[in-house]
């Protein structure tokens, strides 16, 4: 995963960007072919097939007509869209947040005037809008190791539904209660199976479709990390592949989806993992496999995963969807003999920006002419740092942006299912806990408002300001941070901690940078007892103050913690994120308050043998 840019770019800049690259795109298509594997012929000599009349041919007439088709179609949607974003742009840059209820300066009132003139638009534009909506909204939770309570989803999932959602993905991985032989998957902190069921009855009541991830090949290391199962792994020292030769990894995976969806009757589609497969086909079974089969490490991949999905389907008639990044690099061919999208619907990733150009036109042709059902994949946190606390909303909302704008250019030709909206808490099994959901519930709230409006100008703010009733800045920008703002929605408590922390920690990171700590107060000064008392307090003035508004936000966020999730979680989030700095901040206050009681130094040089023995 990879950072966003800090500032948003102009909408102008965007379109014209856009438009750049797709003809590029297009232009690379003419001139080097897809990048399925296969090359054009017009570019690169290459041997050329004959038809059934003997003349020569570089592509099928089939093949030409179809890519002219597909061209036709992207510039038509460009020009399309580049209209409709002229037409809408009313400010040249992306607010960074927006002020609620207080007196509105005379941009913010020229706004609100736009706003309203908006609202008054004609029945005709509003059809124009709800044909734009996709299918399903879906809100991805991941539990791996942080389970919020079920009184907390009682609270959540109503939210959820107000701001458009319509279902939820359900990451368990060792937070499902599995049982018999499959009992040390599960954490010791774990959901019982009383617990799924009232997951799912809430759901229900509140509309929201549920759809259970089930990790099926590439990160697995909740179940390869244990003993009990370590044999499976593809690479020994490894527990993140399942070897897919080895004749118990199928029924181990089998016994995970039959206990999954034992506890969730009447879904529509499970999630069955397999992105980030590495170390495919490495260990000595698959390589005599491969070369006993003459297949390459796509073949085993595809071998594999169409064994998982034929299972799922044929079984219990749920409708298995995978993630995509290991299918971008298969080509076309490959693909459709395998038959992989007569039993697979597939989920396009990309949660930083860069989307245009990492997912070019010839992947979009390639997966919608092999699956039947295509998702897309966006993230409203957890996406930016592995030990990030708190979300930057300006990058995920430009996330958002461009899935949309991706949408729309090939919602015509391309069965999108739905979006589903990330929101990783661990990057892995093994990673630290990063962007808890309730401090990420704004970010949500905008986001779901952009997919659902298209807007995220100051009325939608204002708007989803009102829903989670905050009081005074929905700050979409870390970098003009000032306060915390105080809301009331499930787990705002935890929100307005992180903002805090935040705050906090960036003053004290001015205060260490400060050069009258840098040059005169430095750990080899402490160490060697040779503080300058003046330079220390100038440098450290604010230090008892910091420190004690340290403990009191480290107080806070236990008690605010401790609403949403268990003692463990609580525990591991508080030593990870707020004592170190606090224990640094004591350790530092006591050894200055020594220090500053020194009325005779040392004469150099510090390290000194008779220094040393004073």
């Amino acid at each position: 995963m990879i950072a966003l840019n800090m500032f948003p770019r102009r909408n102008a800049r965007v379109i014209t960007g856009i438009s750049f690259l797709v003809i590029a795109g297009l232009m690379l298509y003419k001139t080097v072919g897809p990048l399925d594997g296969t090359k054009n012929p017009e570019a690169v000599h290459v041997p050329r097939a004959r038809s059934e009349s003997g003349n020569l041919l570089t592509q099928s007439p089939q093949h030409l007509k179809k890519q002219k088709e597909y061209e036709s179609l992207i510039l038509a949607n460009i020009q399309k869209m580049t209209a409709h974003r002229a037409m809408e742009r009313r400010m040249n840059h992306d607010p960074v947040g927006v002020m609620l209820h207080k007196k509105p300066s005379l941009l913010e009132g020229l706004g609100r005037v736009r706003d309203m003139q908006e609202q008054t638009k004609s029945a005709v534009q509003k059809s124009v809008v709800s044909e734009n909506q996709l299918n399903h909204k879906i809100v991805h939770l991941d539990l791996k190791g942080a389970p919020p309570k079920v009184e907390y989803y009682k609270k959540l999932f109503p939210l959820l539904h107000s701001f458009g959602a319509t279902g939820l993905l359900m990451e368990y991985e060792d937070m499902f209660p599995y049982w018999g032989k499959l009992e040390f998957i599960s954490a010791h902190n774990a959901y019982a199976k009383g617990d799924i069921a009232d997951i799912i009855e809430l759901a229900k009541k509140c509309n929201l479709i549920v759809i259970p991830l089930i990790q099926t090949f590439g990160h697995m290391e909740h179940v390869l990390k244990l003993k009990e199962f370590a044999e499976l792994r593809e690479v020994p020292n490894y527990p993140q592949v399942v070897c897919p030769t080895n004749n118990k990894t199928l029924p181990l995976i089998k016994l995970m989806i039959d206990q999954v969806l034992q506890l969730h009757p009447g879904i529509d589609w499970v999630h069955i993992g397999s992105d980030e497969v590495y170390n495919l086909g490495e260990c000595t079974r698959c390589q005599q496999y491969l070369l006993h089969h003459q297949f390459s490490k796509n073949d085993l991949f595809l071998n594999h995963v169409v064994s998982v999905a034929k299972y799922v389907k044929g079984n219990y008639d749920v409708q298995p969807i995978m993630w995509d990044d290991e299918f971008r690099k298969i080509p076309l061919r490959a693909l459709q003999d395998s038959k992989v999208g007569e039993v697979l619907e597939i989920m396009v990733w990309k949660y930083s920006s860069g989307i245009m150009v990492d997912l070019r036109s010839d992947i979009w042709e390639k997966f919608s002419s092999v699956f039947g059902g295509i998702w897309i994949a966006s993230a409203f946190k957890g996406a930016a740092n592995p030990d990030s606390y708190i979300t930057n909303i300006n990058d995920r909302l430009t996330n958002h942006k461009e899935w949309m704008e991706i949408y729309d250019m090939y919602k015509s030709s391309i069965p999108f299912r739905g979006i589903v909206l990330t929101g990783w808490q661990r990057f892995d099994h093994f990673g630290v806990l990063c962007e808890l959901l309730p401090q990420a519930i704004p970010s949500l709230a905008v986001n779901l408002m952009y997919i659902n409006e298209r807007k995220a100008d100051h009325g939608a703010l204002v708007r989803v300001g009102d829903i989670l009733k905050c009081s005074s800045f929905i700050n979409l920008d870390l970098q003009y941070l000032e306060y915390a703002n105080t809301c009331d929605f499930p787990g705002s408590a935890f929100y307005e901690v992180t903002q805090k922390l935040y705050i906090l920690k960036r003053d004290i990171n001015n205060m260490m940078k400060n050069h009258h700590v840098t040059g005169w107060v430095s750990d080899y000064n402490i160490e060697h007892s040779f503080v300058s008392p003046q330079h220390a307090e100038q440098g450290l003035q604010d230090l008892t103050m910091l420190l004690f508004d340290y403990g009191k936000v480290m107080n806070e966020a236990e008690t605010a913690l401790s609403d949403v999730f268990d003692e463990h979680t609580v525990k591991e989030w508080i030593m990870f994120n707020v004592k170190p700095t606090h224990s640094k901040l004591q350790k530092l206050h006591a050894s200055v308050n020594k220090l500053q009681k020194l009325k005779e130094w040392p004469r150099r040089p510090l390290d000194s043998t008779e220094n040393k023995e004073l």
